[in-house]
């Protein structure tokens, strides 16, 4: 690859030289956030780029710790690179030669922000709020802050700009979760702390609040809320999850949202949610494929993100205006994908067309199948699925021989046919006992019998979509559902009646993918976590027991709700 194309900053044009120091931000309570500050060395007032994340303002890129291997790989391929560079964060050596000043923030109890631990929290909300009011009315800062980062930092920004704070102008979440409970802590009801006990001992417990060492251990322990405790002990959406989450019908500033087809289970839904309904008058949806991070420091990505904050903090005609709101990437498989331009999500003239499903064929066909039959898959006792890293490796293969599975599938595609959009899976089902977790995949399959894969945030043999589901939390809100999308309330266990059918709504994540003519989708079903990427949940909390019977036909209209594009 050209030097110049890796090497993004020195193909870019710079106005100005950059210099930077900590700072320290005064919060309403007394105490106080540390940040970097980093500025442009010029005199003068500049608008303002803002994150505030647990991960330590000051560790480098590739010395973030989770997954060391991946992220060493992901900093070898990043088109920007640069000694500045933090983990998920804007890049001072670009944004600051074109005018910025950006605040890189230690949140309360992480790094050299003294304080009490408290992640994605209401205090959270309210430093972030501080923050931002102090940076409106610095004497370098023309009054005007944004908002802008991946995954953590985008959580932060919809929670802070529910808040309203007057000096927030705009706001970029790239690739980042709204609502804590259903998508990051309990997609579909089970609890995902396989991925997020790790995360917090590795990713963010290293980086608390302990100068020169002389905390001990009870003392740290003293010093933080326990995030994967609390979500062990709230297992049910109740107040305490809405506080820490945002209000979407309070977010009224501009809003670019930026999200990835192949992310489900963590990051995907956020993002289609937030542009559906949130209050702002104008907002922007743009849908990539492939890394979790790469796509925000590309030369691409970056011109898009430079488009709407030049606009919105600096007031040039970018033409971002005269742009339709929704830019999409239409996936093929793999790492291939076209871009194309929407006027509104999900698209109006999306045919949204059933496809049964048959339990005496096990096949998806648009007429509903001639009578009732069912077919039964075994619960996973012997928790095959418990390790949140073991889907990811694996290679999904029709032939494999899994009682704990059930795989339906259309006729080969006679042209084309590509879907986009929210999907659905209506499902009559029973259980042997008196709950069941409920495992969806959804899968591209070529002539040949082999799954065609896609490049995703986090795995590169990524499915087209998945969904949960625990039975006993299938209650939705009526007023927020819709054909297409259930909307779960997550306030209220409903445990069944052993062999007792039931009908589930099972909320499967927005995804895109263009089948070639010949290939078939699949739908897998069953009482494991599905290969293709990590699961987020892991055993503690898991329905092992639970055998299930599917019901096909005449009354049991079991189907699938795809979202097809003409």
């Amino acid at each position: 690859m050209n030097q110049s194309v890796i090497n993004i900053n020195e193909t870019t044009n710079h106005f100005y030289g950059l210099i930077w120091k900590e700072v320290q931000i005064p919060m309403r309570d007394g105490s106080y956030l540390a940040a970097n500050l980093y500025q442009p060395d010029f005199p003068g007032e500049f608008p303002v780029l803002i994150t505030i994340c647990p991960y330590g303002k000051d560790l480098h890129f590739s010395q973030f710790a989770p997954i060391n291997p991946t992220i060493a790989k992901e900093y070898s391929q990043l088109q920007d690179k640069g000694p500045l560079l933090s983990w998920e964060t804007p890049n001072p050596e670009f944004w600051v030669p074109q005018g910025y000043a950006l605040l890189r923030i230690d949140e309360r109890g992480i790094g050299n922000s003294p304080g009490k631990l408290d992640i994605l929290s209401e205090s959270l909300k309210r430093d972030y709020y501080d923050a931002i009011e102090w940076a409106g009315n610095q004497s370098w800062s023309i009054g005007k802050v944004g908002l802008i980062g991946i995954s953590y930092l985008a959580m932060s920004q919809w929670a802070v700009a529910s808040e309203q704070p007057p000096h927030l102008a705009c706001i970029v979440p790239w690739e980042g979760t709204v609502d804590y409970y259903a998508e990051f802590c309990y997609p579909g009801g089970i609890q995902a702390n396989g991925f997020l006990s790790f995360w917090w001992k590795n990713g963010i417990l290293p980086r608390q609040y302990n100068p020169d060492k002389k905390f001990s251990e009870e003392q740290l322990i003293a010093n933080r809320v326990e995030f994967p405790e609390m979500v062990k002990n709230t297992p049910l959406r109740d107040e305490s999850w809405i506080k820490r989450s945002a209000d979407l019908s309070k977010i009224k500033v501009p809003m670019l949202s930026a999200s990835n087809w192949f992310s489900a289970g963590m990051h995907t839904r956020g993002n289609f949610h937030a542009f559906q309904y949130a209050a702002a008058e104008n907002k922007w949806l743009e849908v990539h494929i492939g890394s979790h991070v790469a796509g925000f420091y590309t030369e691409e990505g970056r011109a898009l993100q430079k488009k709407f904050l030049d606009y919105w903090l600096k007031g040039i005609d970018t033409g971002l205006m005269r742009e339709p709101k929704v830019k999409l990437a239409i996936p093929r498989g793999g790492k291939n994908y076209t871009w194309r331009y929407e006027n509104e999500y999900p698209l109006k003239r999306t045919q949204w067309t059933r496809f049964y499903l048959d339990a005496d064929s096990n096949r998806l066909t648009k007429e509903p199948p001639p009578r009732m039959t069912s077919q039964d898959y075994e619960g996973d006792r012997d928790q095959e699925s418990a390790s949140w890293l073991k889907p990811m490796r694996k290679v999904f293969t029709k032939a494999e021989d899994s009682s704990k599975r059930v795989l339906f599938e259309t006729a080969p595609f006679e042209h084309e046919t590509e879907i986009l959009g929210p999907i659905k899976l209506r499902l009559w089902a029973s259980s042997s006992t008196d709950d069941m977790d409920i495992f969806v995949s959804l899968r591209n399959i070529d002539p040949q019998g082999n799954e065609v894969v896609n490049s995703g945030a986090l795995s590169e043999a990524f499915p087209i979509s998945k969904g949960w589901l625990r039975a006993s939390l299938r209650k939705t809100d009526e007023k927020r559902s819709t054909e297409y999308k259930p909307y779960y309330t997550f306030d209220e266990s409903q445990k069944l009646t052993p062999h007792e059918v039931y009908p589930l709504d099972i909320e499967i994540w927005d995804s895109a993918i263009v089948f070639d003519k010949g290939h078939r989708l699949l739908i897998e079903i069953g009482s494991q976590s599905q290969c293709g990427c990590f699961m987020l949940e892991t055993g503690d909390d898991r329905i092992w027991d639970a055998d299930v019977t599917i019901y096909t036909g005449e009354k049991f209209e079991s189907y699938l709700l795809l979202p097809i594009i003409p």
